[in-house]
């Protein structure tokens, strides 16, 4: 786990940020006990910005609070998995219909996203990929110019984490793959309705085995 020095002002945003991320990574997985003198220790901080961190966090339902044991990353139940991927599909199918021509760019970053979920591939790294993936998906909404889509899409993102996790720990990461280049060529043929059915085939094969694997 790579540590993070908090700087500047607001530490209670910056612990915050810290720990959500570490969540989308991986590091902090559901059901793991966030120990705030320990990160408080990590960061180079006092407990106070930490705990204070912890409470936003349980606010965002990101974290529990567990009597006698503490805070822990929440654990979410199927229901709520299955509906945070229908949320995120919706966004993301939706977005499509919003990116702004020339798409030139988003094509740009898009084959970025896709070289770097390549790499993940020949290492075998489902963190790897995951990154790559989710800034993939992201991608597409941000160019979509719409904030509030946006931020909801990153509200999703310790949900999808669990998801993707287990999704891609059953299904061949280069078949997840295989699934985003067709999306990247819609785009460069500026074909949004293309797009957005190969959004849809792309969730429904995911959410396959995602079903048969929970």
């Amino acid at each position: 786990m790579a540590n993070k020095t908090v700087v500047r002002q607001s530490l209670k945003d910056q612990v915050k940020s810290i720990l959500i991320d570490r969540m989308i990574d991986g590091d902090l997985s559901p059901g793991d006990r966030i120990k705030e003198l320990q990160i408080a220790k990590e960061l180079g901080t006092s407990q106070a910005p930490v705990r204070e961190a912890i409470r936003c966090l349980e606010t965002l339902g990101y974290v529990e609070h567990i009597p006698h044991v503490g805070a822990m990353v929440r654990v979410y139940n199927k229901s709520e998995i299955e509906e945070a991927y229908q949320v995120r599909e919706a966004l993301e199918v939706h977005s499509t219909a919003l990116v702004h021509d020339p798409m030139d760019e988003l094509v740009e970053e898009l084959d970025e996203r896709l070289d770097q979920m390549l790499v993940a591939v020949q290492k075998g790294s489902i963190r790897m990929f995951t990154q790559a993936d989710n800034a993939f998906h992201r991608s597409i909404v941000a160019f979509c110019s719409n904030a509030t889509m946006l931020v909801m899409w990153e509200s999703l993102k310790v949900q999808m984490q669990v998801i993707a996790t287990l999704t891609k720990a059953s299904m061949p990461l280069d078949e997840v793959y295989s699934l985003h280049p067709p999306i990247v060529d819609a785009f460069r043929k500026r074909s949004r309705d293309r797009a957005s059915l190969l959004l849809k085939g792309h969730y429904k094969i995911l959410s396959g085995y995602w079903e048969s694997h929970t």
